[in-house]
């Protein structure tokens, strides 16, 4: 029997489910899913919480093995990276005669611990769910429109991309601002909803800092980098950044066409290419204007003054 893949929105109840992969906030939301099917279908379904790392022999056939009534089961088995010999030797077992009445569901976030059972548990057709970090802002993004949909929710494409900038490095904290969210704004969420909320809360990336500064909003650029150095990062991050940013931007100039026909070429992301093809034309404007002898310094370094200046002034040179 082949193993089924399905997302944490889309799983549905099966005797054996495996949640591999080290983002804890995805597989959070996929036993919420399950947790709330199973109820849907059985509201007085029994729930059993299970750890692998400090199991005891025959624990899982208890919890699992057919009640009077044949109510249907969900056991959630957490720390399956750190599962003892005795849970191994069930697990296997198990996974030979699952009962029909029951969803296991097995938490993996990473290493060799168990590799036997994971094999033995996809072989025998378990549902897995990729639990994947969410390092990317697009990975964020696509996380976050998730939230809304499942929840029949609308959001602005600009307010789901506003809450993978703020909260780049917190998946826990970016879960709990979508909660809030949907819990006190009523219709479709707005972007201006998400500055209100966490426009001074979330936390700074450098690629904050230098999306800022490239769309040419000075302001907000000079407050993310205050309020980031304020928190603690480190400059070098952000320097990284802007040399990141920079280098797309560099590829694309002078370069016709839509996105995703460029990606390939410059070797970045079409979303990269982007938002890097806006700053690209008000450099080139620049560079081509009429010569000015004037005090005031021409438009290309206005976009990268707000960056540079103040970062330079903070670390006292």
């Amino acid at each position: 029997m082949a193993e089924r893949v399905q997302t944490w929105r889309s799983v549905k109840p099966a005797p054996l489910v495996l949640l591999s992969g080290p983002e804890d906030v995805i597989a959070r939301c996929a036993i919420a899913q399950l947790r709330a099917r199973v109820k849907t279908t059985a509201p007085d379904a029994e729930i059993s919480d299970l750890d692998a790392g400090s199991y005891a022999p025959g624990a899982l056939l208890t919890v699992a093995s057919p009640s009077l009534f044949a109510e249907p089961r969900l056991i959630v088995i957490d720390r399956g990276e750190a599962m003892t010999d005795a849970f191994l030797a069930d697990g296997l077992a198990y996974a030979r005669d699952a009962e029909p009445d029951a969803v296991v569901v097995l938490r993996h976030r990473k290493g060799v611990r168990g590799k036997k059972l994971l094999t033995a548990w996809r072989a025998a057709g378990c549902t897995t769910v990729k639990c994947d970090a969410l390092k990317r802002a697009d990975q964020r993004a696509q996380f976050v429109a998730e939230l809304f949909t499942a929840r029949g929710r609308d959001a602005e494409r600009a307010a789901v991309q506003k809450l993978a900038e703020i909260f780049a490095t917190g998946p826990e904290q970016l879960l709990g601002a979508v909660e809030q969210l949907l819990q006190d704004v009523e219709g479709t969420v707005a972007v201006g909803d998400v500055e209100r909320y966490f426009g001074g809360r979330g936390e700074t990336s450098g690629f904050a800092i230098a999306d800022a500064a490239l769309d040419g909003e000075e302001a907000r650029a000079v407050v993310l980098l205050r309020q980031a150095f304020d928190d603690g990062l480190n400059p070098v991050p952000v320097l990284v950044a802007i040399v990141m940013k920079l280098r797309v931007v560099a590829a694309v100039h002078g370069l016709p066409g839509p996105p995703a026909a460029l990606a390939g070429r410059v070797g970045a992301a079409p979303w990269q290419v982007r938002r890097a093809q806006a700053p690209a034309r008000r450099g080139a404007a620049a560079l081509t204007r009429p010569p000015s002898y004037s005090r005031r310094p021409p438009a290309f370094w206005s976009i990268l003054a707000p960056i540079f200046v103040p970062m330079f002034m903070m670390l006292g040179f």
